[in-house]
């Protein structure tokens, strides 16, 4: 008796296999009627789950955040037009945050019918700002454009990349599976050159000063950079995206380089300013204002720095790193100095003038009781107390989002991490405001049993947006509303919540919260009046 043919996987089987063999272990979404359902059940059949989601601004957070977790691409799964068009902030945030996602959406067939209109735009033009390609699969080719898309989008500057899929195509047999990934290409090493020019920058530096970015976070480049700090024996800053690659604890970290006046104090007395892995999208826009040559060492020639490199090294940047070490050098910076500049920079982060409990209270408390969580920050006035008193002791530690510097991020974002770590949990610090941009996802939380602890600090205000208002000398429209139950509203959905009241202890009920088996929510009242100081000591 002959064996039965074997029948040729279709598109769907196809992108699944393919996603398999990239290590993804999970697909974010809210499905459509077309090919939503083939790939969900394609993915399943390879054992990649699917993880419903309450919009598709969060599931692409989610899966971008997982990205930046595990190293393999994120993957956010939308229904046509309304679909896809949610998924736009999240899309941006793998964009700016430098994290590899593919959006895969449900498309239209192609029709000849004219007036065939509904729910139907140009997909690939809403996204063409904000991903590196896009394509329209189709059983032909759509393995091998799958592969392409995944290789893309993992490539340095790693982004987003997105496929729209029709239910036709998903379920067509295909031709021929993708041909075998090519071995990955080596990447370009400094030239003999300039490593010259770059150690002779260094060798006649006696107060460098390195500034660890996002291109640090990955484990091999973390540990170059930790080392040449211990060679130089200088002062060190990170942006925020790279907090914990110097362990916060380490004495010569003064903390964080944003584009702000903070770190002016260090930067002004340096005579060498060392870009170890920083990427221009993590700077806010201000004007230079030093006068110390910059080194800069980066994994790809990128967009234009903030200030002409007086050196550069391109390529892997353990292995720039390397090239630096065993230099002659007269060390030029007191460990007295140091420590001061690192005590100023805490004094920065001082909230005063408060008649209630802070922000800052709030995070040294939860610091206090559970130092080794994961934590997420939320963007909002609350973020510069919460960035600048965790401690964070490696990359991951904890999760901002800082390209975009959207609101909304810390819930998702916090889902993503418990789901990719479940042995590890996590603290979600949002602003009331941002969490009620993505307030539905509590329900996601509950339902999948997160370990989060979801600190809301609640002052019934856009507390940013309303300090910049009022030192404009504006009346204050548009920025203060009416106080929310945001404990209310997470029982609501499924989650354990205490009210914290500014009068009322926090360290009862959040010893409650991080003792939960799934999500919990605090809702803390806290005093806004000092973050205008805050944020003028901190910025400029």
């Amino acid at each position: 008796m002959s064996a039965a043919p074997t029948l040729a996987p279709t598109l769907a089987q196809a992108l699944a296999e393919a996603l398999a063999g990239r290590g993804v272990r999970r697909i974010f979404g809210v499905p459509g009627g077309g090919s939503s359902l083939d790939v969900i059940d394609a993915a399943g059949a390879r054992g990649i789950d699917f993880v419903l989601t309450q919009g598709e601004t969060a599931a692409a957070i989610m899966a971008a955040v997982t990205a930046e977790l595990s190293g393999t691409p994120g993957v956010v799964l939308t229904g046509i037009g309304p679909g896809i068009a949610s998924a736009v902030n999240g899309v941006a945030y793998a964009a700016l945050e430098r994290a590899p996602l593919l959006l895969l959406a449900d498309c239209a067939e192609d029709a000849p019918d004219r007036h065939a209109l509904h729910q139907r735009f140009d997909q690939g033009a809403l996204m063409a700002p904000l991903v590196k390609a896009s394509r329209k699969l189709a059983a032909a080719d759509g393995p091998a454009a799958v592969e392409a898309l995944l290789e893309l989008a993992l490539e340095p500057p790693r982004g987003a990349v997105h496929a729209d899929l029709s239910a036709r195509q998903a379920a067509t047999p295909v031709a021929a599976l993708a041909p075998p990934r090519p071995a990955a290409r080596p990447q370009a090493a400094p030239t003999a050159a300039e490593l010259a020019a770059a150690r002779a920058l260094l060798a006649t530096s006696e107060r460098p000063v390195i500034v660890a970015g996002l291109e640090a976070r990955e484990a091999d480049a973390c540990e170059a950079a930790r080392g040449l700090l211990d060679a130089l024996d200088c002062p060190a800053l990170t942006t925020y995206k790279a907090k914990g690659v110097i362990a916060d604890a380490d004495p010569r970290l003064i903390g964080h380089m944003t584009g702000g006046a903070a770190e002016a104090d260090c930067l002004e007395r340096a005579d060498l300013i060392l870009f170890f892995g920083l990427d221009p999208v993590e700077l806010i826009p201000h004007r230079w204002r030093y006068a110390a040559p910059v080194l800069e060492l980066s994994i790809r020639p990128g967009p234009a720095l903030p200030v002409a490199p007086a050196a550069t090294l391109i390529g892997p940047l353990a292995g720039s790193a390397a090239g630096l070490m065993g230099l002659e050098r007269r060390p030029g910076w007191p460990a007295a100095e140091t420590a001061a500049l690192r005590a100023a920079m805490r004094a920065r982060l001082q909230l005063t003038g408060s008649r209630g409990r802070t922000t800052q209270e709030v995070v040294e408390t939860a610091a206090a009781a559970a130092p080794n969580r994961r934590v997420t920050v939320d963007s909002g006035a609350h973020m510069l107390s919460a960035m600048g008193l965790w401690q964070a002791q490696a990359p991951f530690d904890v999760l901002k989002s800082n390209g975009l510097s959207t609101m909304g991020f810390a819930l998702p974002a916090a889902i993503a991490a418990a789901l990719e770590a479940p042995e590890r949990p996590v603290i979600a610090f949002t602003g009331d405001a941002g969490l009620m941009m993505c307030l539905g996802e509590l329900a996601t939380a509950a339902r999948l049993g997160c370990r989060i602890v979801v600190i809301a600090l609640n002052d019934a205000a856009l507390s940013l947006i309303d300090i910049k208002q009022q030192a404009q000398g504006r009346p204050p429209r548009g920025v203060r509303y009416p106080a929310v139950d945001l404990a209310a509203a997470a029982r609501a959905l499924g989650c354990r919540a205490w009210p914290v009241p500014l009068e009322a202890p926090l360290e009862p009920v959040l010893a409650e919260a991080l003792a939960a088996d799934g999500p919990a929510l605090l809702d803390v009242a806290v005093d806004p009046a000092g973050y205008g100081a805050q944020l003028a000591a901190l910025r400029g």
